[in-house]
């Protein structure tokens, strides 16, 4: 047993000596490491030229197609319908003043001659009156004139009868002669004076009957139903030998010459323009306060684009027309009505459709040309870009755009002309790492291409 523990005793220094002799040895065998080179760790990476380009700022808008103007036709008069247009249907267009229409027109015909007879007979009876006014100022004046000769005799005969020269009896019959002038003349002065009134009454019969020719008259052309304006039916409510009241609805249309479309935009969105106004600050103000005029918002350099909501290869000029009074209470975005005039001039078949009633459109205004420098909306990464610097190092720049634009982002300041920007993504990115760039053409066309539209 003693032997035993003895013998352990002496085999265990042994086999740890052993042990560590084994591992001087594979250390000294163990090769060399061997590090490798700096520049296998450097970054490739694709850069364009940061350049400035003459741009306009635009925003963008959606809105719903509606007419400039919607016209409900109701009858003015009571009657029967002998004729309805053929085409009058919903959905038909019509030009300008057709025929679309008739309601019967005898009453109104004979009613008409009724008054314009009566209208002949007040004439006739007035220019009666003129004349018998005329023939009356010219008895005056022979009255007169017959008077004063017998009041010249009557004088005679008072010297006569003073001499004895004439009877009593021819005295006296020169007296009544004379008293018979004077009111003959007093007769015709009252008649001249009560002529202008029956005249003035007659005028005012006349008046009357003309006024009610006129009324007749219009009355009659209500029995002709035309269309206004260039239009495009949107219901009719009538049919052929139907008997209609008075204010009765005949048929809804609406303008083919112009629609209206209220866009609605962000106010951060619209500051970007109205910042960019070039007319002074009063100007501004009185215009908000008295409403923006179109030849105002003209002067100011806002232009429109109208696209479809679901296809952008087909657009239309338009005009902005005014600003909303107020902000829609659900969305808080600013209206903005823009025009289109004659869409349906425009039409392309199987390419471009009419503008009407009810479209979803995008709408692109455009403010005045301005300097930004252009990257790709990708190149931003959480508010930062990278750059290549001299060293060909990586830097990052925090930078806030003045405007995202579609699939790019415009910069006022910040940058540099001709600085490298990186427009791959390199992962990590961290300062200062060593990069290895090559020039992304592709990109860099793109950007002049998008530019060329923004213009």
């Amino acid at each position: 047993m003693s032997f035993s523990i003895l013998t352990k005793r002496r085999i265990f220094p042994i086999i740890l000596i052993s042990c560590l002799i084994l591992a001087v040895v594979i250390i000294n065998l163990r090769p060399d490491i061997q590090h490798q080179s700096e520049a296998k760790f450097i970054t490739p990476v694709k850069v364009i030229d940061i350049k400035k380009y003459t741009l306009k700022p635009t925003i963008t808008g959606f809105g719903i197609v509606e007419p400039d103007i919607r016209f409900e036709a109701k009858s003015e008069i009571a009657g029967k319908i002998i004729f309805v247009h053929p085409q009058l249907r919903n959905g038909s267009t019509f030009a300008e003043d057709t025929v679309v229409i008739r309601i019967e027109a005898d009453d109104f015909q004979s009613s008409l001659q009724q008054a314009k007879a009566n209208t002949a007979v007040s004439l006739a009876q007035l220019r009666e009156l003129k004349v018998r006014l005329k023939n009356t100022r010219a008895d005056i004046s022979l009255a007169k004139k017959k008077l004063a000769l017998a009041k010249k005799d009557l004088a005679r005969g008072t010297q006569l009868i003073k001499k004895n020269l004439i009877s009593q009896s021819s005295y006296e019959a020169q007296q009544t002669k004379v008293i018979q002038l004077q009111q003959e003349v007093q007769n015709l002065k009252s008649l001249l004076t009560t002529l202008p009134e029956q005249q003035a009454s007659l005028e005012a019969s006349l008046s009357n009957t003309q006024a009610a020719t006129q009324s007749k008259q219009r009355n009659l052309d209500r029995t002709t139903i035309r269309i206004p304006f260039n239009a495009r039916i949107s219901d009719l409510a009538v049919e052929e030998n139907q008997y209609i009241s008075q204010g009765a609805l005949l048929f809804t249309a609406q303008t083919t010459d112009k629609i209206l479309i209220n866009a609605q935009f962000p106010l951060s969105q619209f500051r970007i323009l109205a910042k960019d106004f070039s007319h002074s600050q009063s100007e501004i103000r009185l215009a908000f306060q008295r409403g923006f005029s179109s030849d105002l918002l003209t002067q100011l350099g806002l232009t429109a684009t109208v696209r479809l909501g679901d296809d952008f290869s087909s657009t239309w000029d338009a005009k902005v027309e005014r600003i909303s009074s107020q902000l829609d209470p659900i969305t808080r975005t600013l209206g903005v009505i823009v025009s289109v005039d004659k869409p349906y001039a425009q039409i392309q078949p199987g390419i471009k459709p009419p503008l009407i009633e009810g479209m979803y459109t995008e709408i692109s205004i455009k403010g005045n040309a301005k300097s930004f420098f252009v990257i790709p909306r990708d190149a931003l990464h959480e508010g930062e870009i990278f750059l290549q610097n001299q060293d060909n190092t990586l830097q990052r720049r925090a930078l806030i755009p003045t405007k995202l634009q579609g699939s790019m982002a415009l910069f006022e300041s910040g940058l540099i002309v001709d600085e490298k920007l990186i427009v791959s993504d390199p992962f990590p990115a961290i300062t200062g790492m060593k990069i290895k760039s090559s020039a992304d053409i592709t990109m860099q066309q793109s950007i002049s291409s998008w530019v060329e539209v923004q213009q």
